[in-house]
């Protein structure tokens, strides 16, 4: 598959950040919005862990929230390294304007990892939802419609296409593996509440690849997914998806405990936002936060886009906050790519590739500090 040509890292970052502050309202949703309500984090007590590096690397700090159903057990085992490992088959579904190419290093690590981690399970067959950038525009076709200006889109209506693209690649995992196979589902940002939706029924799919998929999804993990609907909005940017996904009992993280899915959301803390700064990323972070939070103030973070705020499911979901990468000490954002919305004569082609230097929730050091959650 075409890899985009190479450029230099100055460039690399220049076209980052200039791509961050054009597009960071179309990582999240479709059209901006403003929030005013209270943190889903108020209320609730967490723990912190130490998530250690290797020795000649500084510890960095992750703070977890542990699964309050019972699948959490094999998890806090001492001695995970003297059962059997389980074999566990990884369905990613993208960000948005993101294709599969733009996940392939990251889930050659994954398989890595698992094969050098023995407390992991053993991660079989890897698979990207298969959505090239064109079929974003289908969303457009809900634009003229009442729906859309009333903020009250239906998520099978508005979504069956990536809906479809999921099951094409959980066909390709069950072809692979078998119908025993078991199944973790990782949403990347807006993958991540389209997985919860999936597996909630909102696709309203009736075909024998959703009904096994439903029966062998043990684990969804979302990494930097805005679950939240705004309380009070002037603009619903989601046009309402947000707001019937999470009214739907189905896809709670409870309703999903409950038929054995550990439900594990993860953010990152280390993105201020501050639109008096000379850091370009400050003020990138803050043209998004505000607009989603309906505030601005010093306990504001994030990975630049999402902000904690709304990054997590209520328990007994498991909540895992990131503060940095703990190889370089460096910041985690939210993507490790620009996407490329415009490049519409190459559905597939490569979106614009960070330098390691920009971590995000796929790079080296970070994937370790939620991929053990692959159950």
């Amino acid at each position: 598959m075409e890899r985009t040509t190479p450029i230099s890292h100055p460039m690399r970052i220049f076209v980052y950040l200039i791509g961050l502050a054009t597009l960071c309202p179309a990582i999240i949703g479709f059209t901006p919005f403003v929030i005013i309500g209270r943190s889903p984090l108020h209320g609730h007590r967490i723990r912190t862990c130490t998530v250690l590096a290797a020795p000649s690397e500084p510890p960095t700090t992750a703070v977890v929230t542990p699964l309050g159903s019972n699948v959490d057990s094999t998890l806090q085992s001492d001695d995970n390294s003297t059962k059997q490992r389980r074999r566990v088959s990884v369905l990613l579904c993208p960000a948005q304007f993101c294709v599969p190419d733009d996940y392939s290093d990251f889930l050659d690590r994954l398989s890595l990892l698992s094969q050098t981690d023995p407390s992991m399970s053993e991660i079989g067959t890897c698979r990207v939802a298969p959505l090239p950038r064109t079929e974003w525009i289908k969303v457009a076709k809900q634009l003229p419609t009442q729906e859309f200006f009333e903020a009250r889109l239906n998520v099978p209506k508005t979504l069956d296409w990536y809906f479809q693209a999921i099951e094409k690649g959980l066909a390709e995992i069950f072809t692979e593996e078998g119908p025993d196979a078991n199944i973790c589902f990782v949403g990347h940002s807006i993958g991540g509440w389209v997985a919860r939706a999936y597996l909630g029924g909102m696709s309203e799919s009736s075909s024998s690849v959703s009904r096994l998929a439903n029966q062998r999804c043990t684990s969804l993990i979302t990494l930097g997914t805005p679950h939240v609907a705004p309380e009070t909005a002037l603009v619903d940017q989601t046009r309402g998806l947000i707001r019937s996904i999470d009214s739907q009992q189905e896809c709670s993280s409870q309703a999903l405990a409950d038929r054995g899915i550990a439900v594990t959301c993860v953010c990152s803390s280390s993105m201020k936002a501050n639109f008096f700064s000379v850091n370009v990323e400050d003020i990138v972070a803050a043209a998004s936060y505000l607009p989603l939070l309906g505030r601005l103030d010093a306990s504001v973070r994030g990975d630049g886009i999402v902000p904690l705020d709304l990054a997590f499911l209520e328990e007994p979901a498991r909540r895992v906050i990131i503060d940095q990468c703990p190889l370089t000490n460096e910041k985690v954002r939210h993507s490790h790519v620009v996407p490329t919305p415009w490049n519409l004569w190459d559905g597939y082609a490569s979106s614009i590739r960070l330098p390691s230097s920009f971590p995000s929730y796929t790079s080296d050091g970070v994937v370790p500090m939620w991929a053990k959650y692959i159950l």
